[in-house]
């Protein structure tokens, strides 16, 4: 998700941010991290346990953020309290380390994500995943609150539901802002622009006009939806830092199309040819509820780092998807792809023993594999092979 070129809250009201901590420095950083990445907060800080449980139930806040040990007390005792007054407020602790099975059994107890001090910049991601989790959940109890006599309804409800697997990372702080903005205020504009991946990985963008219709005499959504994707890769810039991923620094998905592309000219001028190397990182989710947030993302990051360290200079490598990362290489052929990918599964072994993801990798090249990007993914899913050599479950090796 990139927050760093979303404004989270637009122009509604900001996020109602109450941070449980107990250094004034720390507190400042926290807040200057959101910030950072644009969004729009209004935040309080408190440290003691009575000035909590006095906030919590006279306030109404839209995410809390905690550190775990806070002298005479700790996180999970506010965690606690909160419950225990009725609240279901989005609730992240910030804390040093902790321990992977203390970590976990945060988790399990009921912290919505967990964030380490060290890697404040995950935080921004972490309070919009926790938010949009809330919006999903408060729309679908509303929804078949009023729904369940109908099987017919609960089946759309369910379809609308999944369809946030389409939705693009980089657009779910968008959703969020706009879900919180209906909540609050039925009447609030809602038209806005957002980021899907299709079905083959493709990042396209919509302009979106949510409206209200009435089917057999009872409400119903409506969405419009205006495919404006050229528009916005044309207006890609380094000024208004399109061009990298904020988790790992690699470039953007929108970015490496625009590579691509230039590529794919280059080609057509010269007659060489070049690679498309895929990457998918296996059981994304399973990692992150297995290993908690702050660790999935610090092996993200150690992943990206491989690839750039292992990178030529002339060639590209993105963070294509959100499990999913594309190095394009220039003037290469399949036994130079095919060698960097060694180059990367022994740099893999090497230095995430502790945690090894499980990692394949697919090749394609242009311009056999065909005229776009799209064709490219697509070959290369085919050929997709497991970097420990053994077949991946969703495809066979064709290579």
């Amino acid at each position: 998700m990139a927050t760093n070129d979303v404004n989270v809250t637009g122009t509604q009201a900001p996020l109602r941010v109450l941070i449980v901590e107990d250094s004034p420095e720390d507190f400042d950083l926290c807040v200057r991290t959101l910030e950072k990445a644009k969004l729009n907060i209004n935040a309080a800080q408190v440290a003691s346990r009575e000035s909590f449980q006095d906030l919590v139930a006279t306030n109404t806040y839209d995410v809390i953020l905690s550190d775990y040990n806070l002298g005479s007390w700790n996180g999970m005792e506010a965690l606690e309290i909160l419950r225990q007054q009725g609240r279901d407020t989005p609730f992240i602790l910030v804390t040093g380390a902790l321990g992977e099975e203390r970590a976990a059994q945060c988790i399990r107890e009921g912290a919505a994500d967990l964030v380490m001090k060290t890697r404040l910049a995950a935080l921004p991601a972490a309070v919009c995943r926790a938010l949009s989790d809330k919006i999903l959940r408060e729309v679908k109890e509303r929804a078949e609150a009023s729904l369940k006599e109908s099987e017919r309804k609960f089946r759309v409800l369910a379809d609308s539901i999944a369809s946030w697997d389409l939705i693009h990372p980089d657009s779910h702080s968008v959703v969020i802002a706009h879900g919180l903005a209906r909540l609050r205020d039925k009447e609030a504009s809602v038209r806005y622009e957002m980021k899907i991946l299709t079905k083959q990985g493709e990042v396209r963008f919509w302009d979106v006009t949510p409206g209200k219709i009435e089917i057999e005499s009872e409400p119903a959504g409506l969405i419009t939806a205006l495919d404006v994707t050229d528009r916005k890769l044309a207006e890609v810039t380094p000024e208004r830092g399109g061009y990298h991923d904020p988790l790992t620094g690699l470039l953007t998905g929108a970015q490496v199309q625009i590579v691509f592309r230039e590529e794919a000219k280059r080609s057509e001028r010269t007659g060489r040819s070049f690679a498309l190397l895929l990457l998918k990182l296996e059981a994304l989710r399973q990692n992150n509820q297995e290993l908690g947030f702050a660790e999935a993302s610090r092996v993200l990051c150690k992943l990206a780092n491989i690839i750039g360290g292992v990178c030529r200079t002339s060639d590209s490598a993105s963070r294509y998807t959100e499990d999913e990362f594309v190095l394009i290489l220039p003037e290469t052929p399949v036994a130079g792809a095919r060698r960097l990918m060694q180059r990367i599964g022994e740099r893999l072994k090497n230095e995430l023993s502790r945690f090894p993801p499980t990692i394949s990798a697919g090749i394609a090249v242009f311009p056999q594999d065909g005229p776009t990007i799209e064709h490219a993914l697509r070959s290369a899913r085919r050929t997709l092979r497991r970097m420990d050599g053994r077949p991946t479950k969703e495809f066979a090796h064709s290579a």
